[in-house]
């Protein structure tokens, strides 16, 4: 509890690079160094039970080390530093990266620096851990770096590269706190659509204006908007997952606390309500983890803000004011019951569960604005899967077909797919 108090409050100050510096051990660095480094995921790990916290303070501060070598170190060179660096993490290799030369322009990338001055007790923290532990974490490890390299040597859609790097994390993530049920479900899909999310949401608070090529910060949240839709479906249903999946109540909480804030900060830049106020967002976390009926209500509320914030972005004519308005609600549709591992499966039955919603009378009229609405966003899903499928895949692309075809012959789309 001290730890997650101190954790809150160190949220909104700028990081003790002197006190970091002056930690003696590989485990003091940690303690000090996991909020400056990881935000709010830093004080969601402070929510984990112990026999998780090692591991997931050793994987998070690693991988702030390899986004030091990616972003700081010399471009011509730093392809092979970043794996460098995690072959000397996971232990498969005693050649340290080459040392940094830069200046840190932001509290976020002084404090990646100095883990990177002081990767010795960054792999210290991994290997104390258990072998398949430590295993499990070398493997995150070098897929991360992986594909920071490509990107480093030919730049990756914001998509492939928040799949490749954040998704895989998610992925590391969800076995390590949910490793049984993990173990039977093949999780990958719905991982990468949170590393994508998660993706927009860093480029959205470092205005990355380049990397979506855009002029201002109006543009950059558009653009980021109108990529939201997909990810946050099948973050979503990822969440729901991990709710009736994760025994461990702190981890519950840890879960909860990320969904939560990451969804505010979305709200936020779209002047849309957030699910729940800054100063109860820890005590909703909390909340939801206590039972299954707390956390269904949890995952709703987010789902419906997130609704709200990509209404909000569309509404520039007709004026919304709520979801009892009629407004469609496309990421609350899991409710009724789709979910699927599959990011197909869930976006087409999705698509066509607002579908099946639309008037099946012939037309006399202009159809009501909730219904134009209804039909963008199940256009938009559509699209989104198709957009998915790699151009020469001609098996996805009939099996997409397949997909879309039985979900529009059936009579209850949204009955399907229990988890």
């Amino acid at each position: 509890m001290i730890f997650l108090l101190c954790g809150l409050a160190q949220l909104h100050r700028p990081p003790t690079l002197s006190a970091l510096r002056a930690a003696r051990t590989p485990e003091q660095l940690a303690q000090l160094a996991l909020v400056p480094a990881a935000r709010n995921l830093g004080v969601a790990i402070g929510l984990l039970p112990t026999r998780l916290r090692a591991e997931a303070t050793a994987a998070v501060l690693s991988c702030r080390v390899l986004d030091a070598y990616e972003n700081l170190a010399e471009w011509t060179v730093a392809g092979g530093a970043v794996i460098a660096a995690a072959d000397y993490l996971a232990g498969t290799s005693d050649v340290m990266p080459p040392p940094l030369d830069a200046i840190a322009v932001r509290d976020s990338e002084a404090v990646d620096l100095l883990l990177a001055e002081r990767i010795c007790d960054v792999r210290a923290l991994v290997s104390a851990l258990p072998a398949v532990e430590r295993e499990r974490t070398g493997r995150m490890l070098s897929g991360v770096a992986e594909v920071m390299a490509r990107n480093l040597d030919s730049p990756l859609s914001r998509l492939a590269y928040g799949e490749g790097v954040l998704g895989r994390v998610t992925l590391h993530a969800c076995v390590l706190l949910a490793a049984d049920a993990a173990a039977k479900v093949d999780l990958a899909e719905l991982a990468g659509c949170v590393g994508y999310s998660a993706q927009l949401a860093n480029d959205l608070r470092d205005d990355e204006l380049a990397s979506y090529d855009v002029a201002d910060r109006e543009e950059l949240v558009s653009a980021v908007v109108l990529r939201l839709l997909t990810p946050a479906l099948g973050s979503l249903a990822l969440l729901r997952w991990l709710g009736s999946h994760t025994a461990s109540r702190g981890a519950r909480t840890a879960i909860a606390y990320l969904a939560i804030t990451t969804s505010a900060f979305f709200c936020t830049a779209t002047d849309a309500p957030a699910p729940y106020r800054k100063w109860w967002q820890l005590g909703a976390a909390v909340l939801a983890a206590q039972s299954a009926d707390r956390w269904t209500t949890m995952v709703s509320r987010i789902g419906h803000s997130t609704d709200v914030a990509i209404h909000e972005f569309l509404n520039t004519s007709a004026q919304v004011d709520s979801m009892a308005d009629g407004v469609p609600a496309a990421l609350r549709w899991s409710e009724a019951g789709i979910w699927s591992p599959s990011l197909h499966e869930l976006t087409v039955e999705t698509t066509f569960a607002l579908v099946h919603e639309l008037p099946e009378e012939p037309l006399t009229e202009e159809l009501s604005v909730a219904h134009v609405r209804r039909m963008m966003l199940a256009d938009h899903l559509a699209f989104s899967a198709l957009e998915r499928v790699p151009a020469c895949d001609t098996d996805g692309m009939r099996s997409l077909a397949r997909r879309f075809m039985l979900a529009s012959t059936s009579n209850n789309s949204s009955s399907k797919g229990h988890p």
